[in-house]
């Protein structure tokens, strides 16, 4: 079994947040990233995973196209996170936000990563898909990074 296939297939049925840095990858057709992204957000798309993504993912996203004066960049991510039944967008309540600040208070990193990691958690994720190095596995929560994908 290829290493995409077995990475998907370990998260099949769970509730799965994505990260940035995925959507990134899928967006600019990244030269070694975009093909597990792909499979990743197809098998959202198809059902196969929960996937779950928070606001500020989208947020992330338009930074760089309004920056560029990118309007159908800005439409076509707008359009990918409008698709029903694809990816649940969470909010980042206080909640999110007063454990995002215990999880940098006790691990360091970039306060925006904590908050993903924190809405995973709090959105009963069973797994977390980022690139950050800075988070491991837990009883709670399997972080999968692209490397687990073969990459």
């Amino acid at each position: 079994m290829d290493p995409v296939a077995k990475t998907l297939g370990r998260m099949r049925g769970q509730q799965v947040y994505i990260d940035t840095n995925y959507f990134i990858y899928f967006l600019t057709r990244h030269p070694v990233a975009f093909n597990a992204a792909a499979a990743l957000l197809q098998a959202c798309d198809d059902g196969q995973l929960l996937g779950m993504t928070g606001d500020a993912v989208v947020a992330e996203l338009l930074v760089k196209p309004y920056r560029d004066d990118d309007i159908a960049a800005v439409a076509t991510i707008r359009q990918l996170f409008e698709r029903e039944h694809f990816i649940q967008r969470l909010p980042h309540d206080a909640a999110c936000f007063e454990l995002a600040t215990q999880i940098r208070g006790k691990q360091g990193g970039k306060l925006i990563d904590a908050l993903h990691y924190a809405t995973a958690l709090r959105g009963d994720c069973r797994f977390f898909l980022s690139n950050d190095c800075g988070f491991k596995s837990n009883d709670r929560l399997t972080v999968i990074r692209l490397k687990d994908f073969g990459n």
